[in-house]
């Protein structure tokens, strides 16, 4: 990994981490104002905000290139979630509130075996490096220490390459729908 570092996200990243957020998002994802808002509303402000299950590596100076954003406990997210972010995200529309929800209630069902979940992002010129197999380490050496006894997430089920890194890191499919579910146990 030469100059790269993982280490816990601090207060200082955040605005790094939504940009590399915003950066790896599909295109689809970003096509307006209103839908990069709702991209880091539902994919980064309560990972933050919430940063202590969270882990950024870093180049040479200390700058985030990729991130892995992780809520240990599915209910507490949500309902902390639901108090902040989805607010916020009603006030972009219906339509991004309903996308919301329905995401929500997709991967709930699985959070009784599977309680954590995450969302990890690199930027484009560092893929490939090893980079997210060293923080999904860090990652589960975290989560493992904390007693949380599976992790889970869900893919677009477009990108391919994510899901065979999610297999090669130890994750099993789970239902194939809007969203792919991946999960872990520990």
């Amino acid at each position: 990994m030469g100059e790269i570092k993982i280490r816990p996200l601090c207060e200082a990243d955040i605005s790094a981490v939504e940009n590399i957020c915003i950066e790896t998002a599909p295109v689809s994802m970003c096509s307006s104002e209103k839908r990069c808002r709702y991209t880091l509303f539902m994919y980064n402000r309560y990972y933050t905000r919430v940063r202590e299950h969270s882990f950024v590596a870093v180049n040479g100076s200390d700058k985030p290139i990729g991130y892995v954003l992780c809520a240990p406990d599915f209910n507490s997210y949500k309902s902390d979630f639901s108090k902040n972010e989805l607010l916020q995200i009603k006030k972009l529309g219906m339509f991004y509130y309903f996308c919301a929800l329905g995401e929500l209630r997709y991967i709930k069902k699985y959070c009784r075996s599977y309680p954590a979940h995450l969302h990890i992002d690199i930027l484009p010129e560092y893929q490939g490096k090893h980079i997210g197999s060293e923080l999904m380490k860090t990652l589960f050496t975290h989560l493992k220490s904390n007693n949380v006894k599976g992790l889970m997430l869900s893919v677009s089920p477009d990108n391919k390459r994510a899901a065979a890194f999610y297999e090669k890191c130890g994750f099993k499919l789970l239902a194939k729908g809007p969203g792919v579910i991946y999960a872990v146990h520990f």
